[in-house]
């Protein structure tokens, strides 16, 4: 990036308090991102993504750098001239349960208002569009602990919309969230993104949906600092695969997901009329999930066969025919 860059991070030094000494846990880091951009910050729990967040944010030190917004210098900002460049929307941000929604996300214009300010026909204006922008047309009496864990999320987002600033960032905006809501509130996001022109940055461990939705990952690893890219450009180059592998886990580029590293140590011969079908995918990860690795010349031979979504083992001069998976790893079970 430029200098010009809307956001930027100049060899800062993060970390926090722990007893009678402060614990660094990421050094000179040099980031940048640009307006509209939707960017995930992913990595293993303490490696520093809300710290890094609560750092941009100026809610906590950080130890040496510059943080820079639009060409302004972040932590020598006043607070309220801060406000009006950031929001933030922190993991746990629930005590609110005496307000309503709109009430709730009216506090965003108070660093245009003040506390004891009156909203103008603007205020509202801007108030009733970031309810609308986030689903919560309706909404404006309900109070707050009426609401589910999502529907509260989307009134967390609307405070930070209503509020108006370039950049908003959210401390693991998922998390305590089912799946639908996590995935609808990664889709809003970028939505936001896109339909306002605002910076989003989040700190996430949905890396499946965020490879989906961001324009760009930062990844973060305790002590290594941090990679940038495109998803799809850190799955090319092998970024994903050295950061989350272990001897349980691994990511696969051809997928985009994480495999379970299983102990193979039964062997099968499998013969499929469509390799690239589903029913041989989901046959083969069923198999792997039951131990069975597929070699050439194995004693048990499985066919699979999507013509009349059949199964046949054969082992010695028994056959076996199944009509479903399930049927088919039984009968496996059975011949060996």
């Amino acid at each position: 990036m430029s200098d010009m860059s809307f956001l930027k991070l100049s060899d800062i030094s993060i970390g926090y308090p722990d007893k009678n000494r402060t614990k660094t846990v990421q050094s000179n880091l040099n980031l940048s991102a640009d307006r509209g951009e939707l960017i995930a910050l992913i990595g293993k729990n303490g490696c520093g993504k809300s710290t890094l967040i609560r750092s941009i944010a100026c809610l906590q030190p950080i130890y040496n750098g510059k943080i820079h917004l639009e060409n302004k210098d972040l932590v020598n900002l006043k607070p309220e001239m801060r406000a009006r460049l950031l929001s933030v929307v922190l993991t746990g941000q629930h005590s609110v349960a005496s307000f309503n929604v709109r009430e709730l996300v009216s506090i965003g214009r108070d660093p245009y208002t003040g506390w004891l300010g009156s909203l103008s026909e603007r205020d509202n204006k801007i108030i009733s569009d970031a309810m609308i922008m986030t689903h919560l047309e309706g909404f404006d009496d309900r109070n707050i602990y009426e609401l589910s864990d999502g529907e509260r999320q989307r009134v967390f987002i609307a405070r930070a919309l209503a509020q108006d600033t370039p950049l908003i960032l959210l401390d693991e905006p998922t998390s305590h969230l089912d799946l639908s809501n996590r995935i609808n509130i990664l889709l809003l996001l970028q939505k936001l993104a896109r339909d306002t022109g605002k910076t989003i940055l989040i700190s996430t461990h949905e890396l499946e949906t965020a490879m989906q939705v961001a324009d760009k990952l930062w990844l973060m690893e305790y002590g290594k600092g941090v990679i940038v890219g495109a998803p799809e450009d850190l799955v090319l180059n092998g970024s994903f695969e050295e950061m989350f592998h272990n001897s349980s886990y691994g990511f696969g580029k051809e997928y985009g997901s994480f495999i379970v590293q299983k102990n193979l140590d039964k062997y099968i011969t499998t013969h499929v009329n469509n390799p690239d079908g589903l029913m041989a995918r989901w046959t083969t990860k069923a198999l792997s999930r039951k131990g069975y690795k597929i070699i050439p010349d194995a004693a048990v031979e499985l066919f699979v066969n999507e013509d009349n979504n059949s199964w046949t083992l054969k082992f010695n001069d028994e056959i076996v025919v199944a009509y479903s998976i399930e049927e088919a790893l039984r009968s496996l079970s059975y011949l060996n």
